[in-house]
């Protein structure tokens, strides 16, 4: 009901990646030959991120986009599964340093594409799956470590590079200073939630288009807003559950390659979910991240 247009073509995408979810025991049948192919995951990554950086659709300072057919979409989305690939495939065997270095290396290239392109909420989810990856098949606390304390210094001199993270940053602080302004946004999906109290407003009671971008980064408010808070602590609920069994599934996997796959995907899905809603009710600032099968 909030786009009915977006709706139908949802429920294609749906159906096509139905479609696809077939074929894939068939490419992962040749395992070896899925793992020789590690350098063209990273290759034609960097490649997708480079294109969408001088070519894409700006919106909201950042490069993002393409519209095909009247069909919008996000290469990141599609590279997120290329990188998972390449780590996995590189580190599937050996995680030594050379192993860890090389992909290092690939992993910086894509985020700092990302940065360029001001997609920053793409960019941490890199940096944090790529950072998860490397601890489950090095075994090694000190990448961890080294990675956090890396990307807390980069964050700073992001801050002092880019005027679009300082209004991010100032608009989280406080967005009441521009309420009809930049901090828009929060200020209205904060009072969508409110509104909804703990049972909500109702099915078509609530006033969802006056949040920007409800069907994507703002989702969670329309769900608040219209079913309560109640519902809205059940979704999360639902989202951590998902991601429970996500890691219990990555977890009984044997082969390496496959466990990093898992797991790699499993970040994925966890970063974007807290991204998304943390950024929804203003625990920290909003990325123009999606809620995983739940947004357009």
């Amino acid at each position: 009901r909030l786009a009915p247009h977006n709706a139908i073509k949802q429920f294609g995408i749906v159906m096509a990646g139905s479609v696809l979810f077939f074929f894939i025991p068939v490419f992962f049948r040749k395992k070896e030959a899925v793992i020789k192919a590690k350098y063209v995951y990273a290759i034609v990554g960097i490649i997708l991120l480079a294109i969408t950086l001088v070519l894409g659709r700006t919106s909201f300072g950042a490069n993002l986009s393409f519209t095909i057919a009247g069909l919008t979409f996000q290469p990141s989305e599609f590279v997120k599964i290329l990188f998972v690939l390449f780590v996995a495939s590189m580190l599937s065997k050996s995680s030594g340093f050379k192993e860890i270095l090389i992909s290092a290396i690939f992993a910086f290239a894509h985020v700092i594409i990302l940065v360029l392109s001001t997609d920053l909420g793409a960019a941490l989810i890199f940096f944090i799956v790529y950072l998860i990856m490397i601890y489950i098949a090095s075994g090694k606390v000190v990448y961890l470590l080294t990675g956090f304390v890396a990307g807390a210094g980069a964050s700073v001199v992001a801050y002092h590079l880019f005027a679009h993270i300082r209004v991010r940053v100032s608009v989280w602080l406080n967005p009441w200073a521009d309420i009809d302004g930049k901090g828009y946004q929060i200020t209205q999906s904060l009072f969508a939630i409110g509104t909804g109290g703990w049972f909500g407003q109702g099915l078509y009671k609530g006033q969802p288009s006056k949040t920007p971008e409800v069907i994507m980064d703002c989702i969670f408010t329309a769900v608040c807003e219209e079913l309560g808070g109640i519902i809205g602590i059940c979704l999360i609920l639902i989202c951590i559950a998902c991601l429970l069994m996500f890691i219990a599934v990555a977890a009984e996997l044997y082969l390496p390659f496959y466990k990093l796959i898992g797991i790699g995907l499993t970040a994925i899905y966890g970063t974007q979910v807290f991204l998304t809603i943390g950024g929804g009710i203003k625990f920290i600032p909003l990325t123009g991240v999606t809620l995983p099968l739940v947004s357009y």
